[in-house]
């Protein structure tokens, strides 16, 4: 059964969502991005799970983590914004070639709202930096793996427009609450 007031921002790497997170004020709270978080700790402590240095442990943490802000989030109150949701790890299970079956099975388990908000690759706003390290040509299949993974798991993709970061946050937020 959906979690009516969890909601899912998800998109390429580089397409605003952590941006605009940022600016969708106080009324929402926001689960920040669970991979960003687990390269950044695996690279401070030498670890292996890494999207290049063990990509099956890369989306088991991931996944892991995914899991465990999901449940974490089940005891707060009011609307709930999550920065890539478990659907999610199936995408980087497929494109890294990994097992998607434990993946598929939590995103049957762990459920959000129906409407996932979705950023298209976006190049003018592109950037890399120590955990975003793909080139923006390597993002659209990325984003093609995001959107199917959603579309499999009974979502409905709803686009988030292109504009300014006001425009854009105000949109994410008028479908919220």
């Amino acid at each position: 059964m959906p979690s009516a007031d969890f909601v899912v921002l998800t998109g390429a790497p580089g397409s605003g969502k952590t941006t605009i997170l940022d600016n969708v004020g106080d009324a929402i709270r926001v689960v920040g991005e669970p991979a960003r978080e687990i390269l950044a700790e695996q690279r401070s402590v030498g670890g292996a799970g890494t999207h290049d240095r063990d990509p099956s442990l890369f989306v088991e943490l991931l996944l892991r983590r995914s899991i465990d802000k999901h449940e974490a989030a089940q005891r707060w109150e009011g609307p709930v914004m999550f920065d890539r949701g478990i659907p999610d790890c199936i995408a980087y299970a497929v494109l890294m070639d990994v097992d998607p079956a434990p993946s598929v099975a939590a995103s049957e388990t762990y459920r959000y709202r129906n409407e996932v908000l979705v950023l298209e690759p976006w190049e003018e706003i592109y950037t890399v930096d120590d955990e975003r390290t793909m080139s923006f040509a390597d993002t659209i299949p990325f984003h093609r793996a995001i959107v199917d993974a959603y579309d499999r798991a009974g979502y409905a993709i709803v686009a988030v427009p292109r504009g300014s970061v006001e425009d854009r946050a105000a949109f994410v937020r008028g479908r919220v609450v």
